[in-house]
């Protein structure tokens, strides 16, 4: 595994090389900063598969550097780890909406970066087994250079959505809130309905159209809430809003269901894409253990699905907008 480490610290660069080879990485390249590293991966021969970058960088700091390094296309899925002594909010949550795959601490556990780094190996190895044969844990991109929609279990991501982040990546952010002490944080699913319908007769651009539509409707809804989220596949999204204060998943599946309708989406030819959602109830991450983030989500897309089977019993107001329209 090719790594590039970048930290302004002559010291961490000359440990962290040392530790790599500790861990069985001995591919270990340093930049001094961000323009350094940027200069770097462009004239680099060949590309490299993971990066370690410092937060607390002068001139551009490591989570500008995060965002400029996924803004090239050969290094949106490459694993990012950050690494700092920043342990507040507002670093965290900037770092994953930047594109953060992982977070490790200053000063270093030295057997917490291994694992991180092996972690990033097995991800890397992992979705070069993806080229053969499709794995839902990736998050492999959502493109519509295909006519077909990838599988529906498939944990796609949405090009060029913000704050939408691959499962693996919002996982590594709770529990690094977790290990910051942290909380504040409400974890909740929304489900679409119908989507084994609208999945086998979208095409790929359609299917991505429908996600990005009620990615924008939740965002939308939870306003100035900044939240995290990823599409985990079957039509469900995990959100993280992080506010002390929710309100009942009730109203805020109402005014994505609102933000929806008001869309009046289509399909291709002109027919309507009817999409219509369910919001579970919100749960409280466990900052005190974490026994197990996934476990969480789970937890969250089951109570979506059951306010999915609650609301199909009962017939569905009128969309008012699509009535006036006509």
């Amino acid at each position: 595994m090719r790594i590039l480490a970048v930290d302004d610290d002559p010291f961490i660069l000359e440990l962290l090389p040392m530790i790599g080879q500790k861990a069985g990485f001995d591919k270990m390249s340093t930049a001094p900063s961000g323009t350094a590293a940027l200069d770097i991966l462009e004239n680099s021969e060949a590309p490299f598969e993971c990066l370690l970058l410092d937060i607390n960088m002068p001139g551009m700091d490591g989570i500008e550097l995060c965002a400029r390094v996924r803004e090239v296309p050969s290094y949106r899925k490459v694993p990012i780890i950050m690494l700092t002594a920043m342990k507040e909010r507002e670093f965290i949550d900037r770092a994953f909406e930047a594109g953060a795959t992982d977070y490790a601490s200053k000063p270093f556990d030295i057997v917490e970066l291994r694992t991180r780094l092996r972690l990033a190996k097995e991800l890397i190895v992992a979705r070069q087994g993806h080229l053969q044969a499709s794995d839902k844990s990736l998050q492999p991109p959502l493109s519509c250079e295909s006519d077909t929609p990838p599988p529906l279990s498939d944990a796609v991501t949405i090009e060029g959505v913000k704050n939408l982040i691959g499962e693996g990546a919002l996982e590594n952010y709770l529990k690094q809130l977790s290990n910051a002490g942290l909380g504040g944080s409400h974890i909740f699913a929304v489900k679409i309905h119908q989507i084994e319908a609208i999945h086998s007769r979208a095409s790929m651009a359609e299917f991505s159209y429908a996600l990005t539509e009620v990615t924008d409707a939740i965002f939308n809804a939870l306003g100035a809430t900044k939240p995290l989220m990823s599409y985990v596949g079957n039509g469900a999204f995990i959100v993280v809003s992080n506010t002390p204060h929710f309100e009942t998943s009730e109203k805020l599946e109402s005014e994505i269901q609102n933000a929806l309708d008001e869309k009046n989406s289509e399909y291709d030819n002109g027919e309507p894409l009817d999409l219509e959602v369910s919001a579970g109830s919100p749960l409280r991450p466990n900052t005190s253990a974490m026994l197990s983030v996934r476990d969480t989500f789970e937890r969250a897309i089951a109570r979506a699905q059951a306010r999915v089977e609650e609301k199909q019993k009962a017939p569905r107001p009128i969309n008012i907008y699509s009535a006036y329209s006509v």
